[in-house]
């Protein structure tokens, strides 16, 4: 069997690995350095917006997914490749561009740019197939850029006034009077205004980001993936409202401090169980379903294989 010289890849030597690791953080220091105003309006969004406090986080994990599978990515690279080179050029002047980009936009496009920079600086330091074998890593840091806020809006509203509709249906289940005009829901007693504060915008940014890490480990097939990806905004619009319909019923009934405490305000963690709760048995069925999948495959294959020469 003849293999061409560009096809064989050798493992990576140690000087060779300090090297490519040097060219690297070489890289990794330029883009900082370039995009530094950007880096600090991301920065100061995420610690002043609560709709963005999960941005600083995306790329710790996805430097912590590269970390644990770095003798897969790393391991059999080919050689260092120009092509990345474009790439990091066109990441340069998207983010000069940013600067004359609209308000709502400007963050945004300059993210595009880092991550195109990032993507660029693997391949022309490590090569094209530690680029592909680092593909969620790199893919997962698209989180990371604001969302434009004309979009994040509409999302804030329709969470809004899902979260309403189910929280006022919770409430007739329950057999209490209810009134629900807009997003007003009154009780006896009570008023309530589902506002963007209780959107749940924070916690349903952070299940979304969970819940991409969980499928990314559990299951392997990219429609049982996308599937569940699908299911986090309904079941985030479901886990809103129950928060709405106990803070309001522990309110009524048991306390009026419930309304304003600390849990209306920080309880998000324990509300976001319902979800976790929801979203782990979904996980689990299709796993089984891939396994039967994967299983039939191989029962349907293995009478070919066993007839050949």
């Amino acid at each position: 069997m003849l293999i061409s010289g560009a096809e064989v890849m050798r493992p990576m030597t140690d000087t060779n690995f300090r090297y490519r690791h040097l060219v690297f953080a070489l890289l990794t220091v330029i883009g900082a350095v370039t995009s530094l105003a950007a880096l600090r309006s991301i920065l100061l969004l995420s610690l002043n917006d609560a709709r963005y406090t999960h941005i600083p986080v995306i790329p710790a994990v996805s430097a912590l997914f590269i970390y644990l599978d770095r003798k897969y990515i790393f391991g059999d690279t080919g050689r260092s490749l120009p092509a990345g080179i474009p790439l990091t050029v066109l990441a340069v002047a998207l983010l000069l561009a940013s600067g004359r980009a609209g308000e709502s936009i400007r963050l945004t496009v300059a993210s595009a740019a880092l991550i195109l920079f990032v993507i660029g600086a693997i391949i022309i330091s490590y090569g094209l197939t530690a680029a592909r074998r680092a593909v969620f890593p790199l893919l997962f840091l698209v989180l990371a850029a604001p969302v434009p806020s004309i979009v994040l809006d509409k999302v804030v509203a329709m969470l809004q006034a899902g979260s309403a509709h189910i929280a006022y249906g919770l409430f007739r289940l329950s057999g209490i009077p209810v009134f629900k005009h807009g997003l007003n829901i009154s009780l006896p007693g009570l008023d309530i205004e589902v506002a963007p504060e209780c959107s749940g915008i924070r916690s349903s940014m952070a299940f979304l980001v969970a819940t991409i890490i969980i499928c990314h480990m559990l299951l392997r097939s990219a429609w049982a993936k996308a599937f569940v990806v699908l299911c986090v905004v309904p079941i985030a619009i479901f886990r809103n409202a129950v928060r709405i319909v106990c803070i309001s019923l522990l309110g009524l009934y048991v306390d009026k401090g419930f309304l304003f405490g600390n849990l209306h305000r920080r309880g998000g963690i324990v509300f976001a169980l319902i979800g976790f709760v929801m979203l782990i048995p979904l996980v689990w069925v299709l796993r089984k379903l891939e396994s039967r999948a994967e299983h039939h495959g191989m029962a349907l294959t293995a009478p070919v294989e066993a007839g050949g020469e």
